[in-house]
C-alpha cells in the first residue's frame, strides 16, 4: 500500500474519532477529568498488546521518558478541558497553531533562521486563528474568550510534548517511548482522582463506549502515520493535518443541527476560509 493511502486512513481516523469523542463529552461524561484518565487509560490498555508484540523494553533514558510522561500528562489535561470548552469546528484547525508556535521556539531558543516570508506565513497563522473563533455576533470579544486562552495553552502544552517526543527519541526506541510515555502519564494523572471518583462511580458502564470507540480510531490513526510517515514525512503530513473533524463536524450540523453544534452558514464560511488559510500556512512554514 502507498504511503498517500496511510496517511488518509490516519486523516479519516483522527477525524471520526475527534467527532465520536465530543459527542461522548456531550452526552455521555459531562467531567473533562473523568474524560481524561478513562482515555489515557483506554490508550495504554490499546497500545500494550502491540508494544509487546514487537518486544518492548525498558527505556534507555529514565530522565527524558519521565519528562515525556509529565508533558504527556499536562497536554492531556489542557486538551480534555479545550475539547469540552470550545467547538470542534474552531478546535480542528486550530491544532494548526502548533506550527508557528514551534518555529517561534526554534528562533528564539534553538536560535534558527526563519525567512521574511515564513515570518509573513506565521503572522497569517494568528490572525487566521482569531477568525476561527468567529460567532453570530461578529464581536471581538468573541476572538478572545476564556475558551479561546484554554486553546492556546493545550496548544502551547502540546508543543512541549511534540518536543519532549523528539527528545525522548533520540535515546530510546519507539515502543519504548510509546508504551513508557503513557504508561507515565497514568502515573503522573493518579493525584487528579479526587476530581472525578465520585463520577467514576454513578456513571454506567455503556457511557464509556464512545470514549472507547474515540480511543480505538486514534490509536489506530497512531499506527497507520507511523506507516505513513516512514515512508514520507511532507506529504503525509499534509494530509495528516486536513481539519477533516471541522468538515465532519459541519456536515453533521446541516444534516442534524440538534445533535452537536449548529451555526449560520456565513459562520461555516468564515471558519472554513480561516482554515484554509492556517493550513496552507502551515504547511508553508513546515517546508
Amino acid at each position: 500500500m502507498s504511503y498517500i493511502f496511510y496517511a488518509w486512513l490516519t486523516a479519516i481516523t483522527y477525524g471520526i474519532g475527534a467527532l465520536v469523542g465530543k459527542l461522548a463529552t456531550k452526552y455521555h461524561i459531562k467531567n473533562p477529568w473523568l474524560f481524561n484518565i478513562v482515555w489515557a487509560v483506554l490508550t495504554l490498555l490499546f497500545i500494550v498488546p502491540f508494544a509487546l508484540f514487537y518486544h518492548v523494553g525498558l527505556p534507555e533514558d529514565w530522565s527524558s521518558m519521565i519528562v515525556l510522561g509529565l508533558a504527556n500528562a499536562v497536554s492531556s489535561i489542557t486538551f480534555a478541558f479545550a475539547f469540552y470548552a470550545v467547538d470542534l469546528s474552531i478546535l480542528s484547525p486550530l491544532s494548526n497553531m502548533r506550527a508557528p508556535i514551534t518555529a517561534i521556539i526554534g528562533v528564539l531558543i534553538f536560535h534558527e533562521i526563519l525567512s521574511p516570508f515564513k515570518w509573513i506565513l506565521i503572522g497569517v497563522l494568528f490572525v487566521a486563528g482569531l477568525f476561527i473563533h468567529a460567532d453570530e455576533k461578529m464581536s471581538l470579544k468573541a476572538f478572545w474568550t476564556k475558551a479561546t486562552a484554554l486553546t492556546f495553552v493545550w496548544i502551547l502544552t502540546s508543543v512541549w510534548f511534540n518536543t519532549m517526543i523528539k527528545v525522548a527519541s533520540n535515546h530510546n526506541g519507539f515502543w519504548e517511548v510509546s508504551l513508557w510515555s503513557n504508561l507515565l502519564m497514568v502515573v503522573f494523572l493518579l493525584p487528579t482522582i479526587p476530581f472525578f471518583i465520585k463520577d467514576l462511580a454513578k456513571t454506567p458502564l455503556m457511557n464509556y463506549s464512545g470514549i472507547a470507540i474515540n480511543t480505538a480510531l486514534w490509536t489506530a490513526g497512531l499506527l497507520f502515520s507511523i506507516k505513513a510517515l516512514s515512508a514520507n514525512v511532507s506529504i503525509s503530513m499534509a494530509i495528516i493535518s486536513l481539519p477533516l473533524a471541522m468538515i465532519l463536524t459541519m456536515i453533521l450540523a446541516f444534516f442534524a443541527p440538534k445533535i452537536l453544534e449548529k451555526h449560520p452558514a456565513k459562520i461555516y464560511v468564515i471558519r472554513t476560509t480561516a482554515a484554509a488559510l492556517m493550513f496552507l500556512s502551515a504547511l508553508g512554514l513546515s517546508r
